[in-house]
């Protein structure tokens, strides 16, 4: 009996696995993993088609489901943001303020990115610090207030309908320590935050070469099967482990729970101390044991995050210490560190390490710090317990740094090719806007000598986003700037009209022209794009890219168009910059 029931749980674990793979590859592309690292990209100033779309939030949310259910080693966290950002972009297209505006539609985004946090973890002020610390490059005061107002909606609705618990309270895991953490224990603590950083970058490091080993071997071929096998693997283990195998809420709610207060049958032994060795290499091999799954399955075909699973990994290292200062408390009595505990009848409380230690590999994975903190003390409700947290948290960014600066979300979007400005990075560079930017292939359009003919077939030979407006070659004044699919469509009417030819001349300048039948573009000329003069510093034009969320400046000399400034351009000078093959030119040169 018990062999059936171990083949039917791996069966039906393979087969929600496979399902949501199969339904993603087939339906939305776009709804497979977390989708974390898009969204930052979108927010930044860069359009991904489809990505926020009706149906990757119904692909999305059906394959999250049946994901989840399976077992594998995700969480449901990090896509609920993305299938909330989708809800909003969707909504956008009811509402021609946000339709037609990017940066309004960026400040809904964020703040439907505050409301995915405070659903997922029942955290509104984590959210809104969420969406200003990870998702929002730009973020006026008034995302702000909105960012509130859409955490505290949700999370009124999410205790309305209680899913977490039958308490009617939004803390998904209330502890209520009956013991005081002591000053001599921040030395674990600080121990306990360098392992997370530690744990987090090699987490990091395992999953990026992962994702290089799906794009360049027959694993890309396979998406489907990969993600039947790990379900396998991962129910073969997790079944045999009894820490792995139920919900890891219900493993995260057993490690954070005081041993008095435990109502976890399956955890009872978590508080034995008579066979505390093997107690204390058990947690440690569930630890690597969920790593290692983790791995292997975060940023397959199959939705899901990965705040879970490391909130897991380090409540059960973290656990480890905890009960390791117990065994040793136990072992040489209250005296020399342990003095203060003279008094106490249980002086150290594991529960308290397994806090520290989740948020500690959380924020080594995502380099995450004052909204985890706030996050963690929402979801325990333990405002006590936010100074070791903090002391964590510092340190698991401290280490984790040393490392490796790239969160986990950062590193992956490289992998991937967005053009992405991490604005947490500090670049300082000599050169100037006109040492990066692109000379060569400079496509202009002029506002007159124009043809429909003679634009449609710029428009077929080129690949660019858009084109510059200027008044001659001769002399490039810049007029504006006139978007490639604008401009396709424009001349799609045209075609439709039987009195317009390929000879019919258009301008972009509004200039009567009496007697001369012609297509007037200025309507649709943006007639103030965002120039600089080549003399500005490298450092300054990163600035505006990031805090206006920009695809390109224009570089002039004198008013003259002499360039373009992408932010493709950029990205490859800091690339080359950070590996040492970056070539400086001799100053003041043009």
């Amino acid at each position: 009996v018990q062999l059936r029931s171990y083949c039917a749980y791996v069966a039906i674990a393979m087969l929600q696995a496979g399902y949501a793979a199969w339904i993603c590859k087939t339906f939305a592309p776009y709804a497979v993993g977390s989708g974390l690292g898009e969204v930052k990209v979108i927010m930044s100033g860069f359009v991904i088609k489809r990505f926020l779309g009706g149906w990757t939030l119904l692909i999305k949310c059906l394959g999250l489901v049946l994901a989840v259910g399976s077992g594998l080693s995700i969480g449901k966290e990090g896509p609920f943001i993305h299938v909330c950002v989708c809800v909003a972009n969707v909504a956008c297209r009811l509402f021609s303020k946000y339709s037609t505006n990017e940066g309004k539609k960026r400040e809904l985004l964020s703040s439907a990115a505050a409301a995915g946090v405070a659903v997922a973890f029942g955290a509104p002020i984590g959210g809104v610090l969420f969406s200003l610390e990870e998702v929002s490059i730009y973020y006026p005061a008034k995302a702000m207030w909105r960012s509130l107002f859409c955490s505290v909606v949700a999370a009124m609705t999410l205790q309305r309908l209680n899913p977490l618990s039958g308490t009617g309270k939004l803390v998904l895991f209330e502890v209520t320590y009956h013991h005081k953490w002591k000053l001599f224990e921040m030395g674990p603590f600080l121990l306990i935050g360098a392992m997370g950083g530690l744990v987090g970058a090699l987490l990091n490091r395992g999953i990026l070469r992962m994702a290089k080993l799906r794009k360049t071997t027959f694993l890309r071929r396979f998406p489907v099967t990969e993600v039947v096998l790990c379900s396998c693997l991962t129910s073969l283990v997790c079944y045999t482990v009894v820490y792995l195998r139920g919900s890891y809420m219900r493993l995260l709610s057993a490690l954070f729970s005081e041993c008095k207060n435990s109502s976890q049958d399956i955890f009872q032994e978590l508080c034995n101390s008579e066979n505390g060795r093997d107690i204390l290499a058990f947690l440690i091999l569930s630890a690597v044991i969920l790593s290692l799954l983790t791995v292997v399955t975060f940023g397959n075909q199959a939705p899901g995050g990965i705040f879970v699973p490391a909130l897991c990994i380090g409540a059960l290292l973290g656990r480890a210490v905890g009960f390791s200062m117990q065994l040793l408390e136990n072992e040489i009595g209250d005296v020399g560190m342990f003095k203060p505990c003279v008094s106490a009848e249980h002086c150290i409380t594991p529960g308290i390490y397994a806090i520290v230690g989740a948020a500690a590999v959380l924020g080594g994975v995502t380099r995450m710090t004052v909204c985890l903190v706030v996050i963690m003390f929402e979801v325990t409700g333990g405002l006590e317990y936010v100074l070791p947290v903090m002391v964590g948290v510092m340190m698991s960014k401290w280490v984790g740094d040393a490392f490796g600066r790239d969160s986990v979300y950062t590193a992956l979007i490289r992998l991937k090719g967005y053009p992405y400005l991490d604005n947490k990075r500090e670049h300082h560079f000599k050169e100037r806007a006109s040492d990066v930017m692109s000379y060569r292939d400079l496509q202009v359009l002029t506002t007159a000598g124009n043809t429909v003919e003679s634009l449609e077939a710029k428009l077929s030979q080129s690949t660019y986003q858009g084109f510059p407006v200027v008044t001659s070659l001769e002399e490039p004044l810049v007029v504006g700037y006139v978007a490639t699919t604008t401009l396709q469509r424009v001349m799609q009417k045209c075609r439709e009209n039987p009195r317009v030819g390929g000879s019919t001349r258009c301008y972009f300048s509004a200039v009567d022209r009496a007697g001369d039948r012609y297509i007037d573009l200025s309507a649709w000329l943006d007639k103030s794009p965002i120039q600089i003069r080549e003399t500005t510093p490298l450092d300054k034009a990163i600035e505006m890219f990031r805090a206006l969320g920009l695809r390109y400046l224009l570089v002039t000399r004198g008013g003259q168009l002499i360039g373009i400034l992408k932010k493709k351009d950029i990205l490859e000078h800091i690339e080359a910059y950070r590996k040492g093959m970056h070539r400086r030119d001799d100053e003041g040169l043009i």
